[in-house]
């Protein structure tokens, strides 16, 4: 890497932290030369190698934390069915190493953490609003294309009225949820939590392709196991010693 582009990554990651410790609705109030380039340890002069003006850098800024090759994140949902699992591996076992690994990446990425923190504060500016829209479309696209390429693979397939595209956004929406209740109270959650939920949910909203006895909708499931599972109502039998007949 040479030395320009070093120092414009570094000036770039002291946007993003700067972002994460700010209170502030105003990006121009946040990412200030001034402020970008002491965090970055760097000469303003170095500053304006890169952006002719604070403008430019924020606009420079919100690209760059919406790319998605910026983003571990992002490449690992683009990158999910590279690593098909075999039929005959345990499903189980196979979910949750997979959740496990991809949600590594939302955790240890902190570009989405600047994400998060663009959305919360600034998702008045049209800017960030509509390059998020599209981030996050193109994250759900690709992981519902990940999702079709492992359901093939397995047999399976999602239970109606869920589609892949609709699955990929529960997933999706499921760890981002969860990043955010961990950056609060890590403490209220164990440790196989995402795991766990991940593997029920699986089970819920997917079947096998083409059984003839596993058609049933969710709705339909739902009421069918609910019923079998209801106690069966008590027979109420006559009262011995009630008054005689007659």
């Amino acid at each position: 890497m040479t030395r320009g582009k070093d120092s414009r990554r570094r000036l770039l990651e002291a946007g993003m932290e700067l972002l994460a410790e700010s209170s502030r609705g105003d990006l121009s109030r946040v990412l200030t030369t001034s402020a970008v380039a002491e965090r970055a340890g760097l000469h303003r002069q170095t500053f304006y190698l890169h952006w002719g003006s604070q403008s430019e850098f924020v606009d420079d800024f919100i690209d760059h934390v919406m790319d998605p090759e910026m983003s571990s994140k992002s490449e690992r949902l683009a990158r999910l069915a590279e690593r098909m699992p075999e039929r005959e591996d345990d499903p189980s076992a196979e979910v949750r190493d997979r959740n496990t690994e991809t949600f590594a990446h939302w955790t240890d990425d902190p570009v989405h953490i600047a994400r998060m923190v663009l959305w919360a504060l600034h998702a008045k500016d049209e800017r960030v609003a509509e390059k998020l829209r599209v981030l996050y479309r193109t994250d759900d696209q690709n992981t519902a294309a990940a999702y079709k390429a492992i359901g093939d693979q397995w047999g399976i397939e999602p239970r109606p009225p869920f589609t892949y595209e609709s699955v990929g956004l529960l997933f999706n929406a499921l760890r981002d949820g969860l990043l955010l209740h961990l950056s609060i109270d890590a403490s209220s959650v164990p440790s196989s939590f995402i795991g766990d939920v991940t593997l029920a949910l699986s089970w819920a909203v997917t079947r096998r392709t083409g059984d003839p006895d596993d058609l049933a909708s969710l709705d339909e499931r739902f009421r069918h196991e609910r019923a079998a599972a209801s106690p069966c109502e008590e027979t109420v039998e006559p009262d011995e010693g009630g008054p005689e007949a007659g």
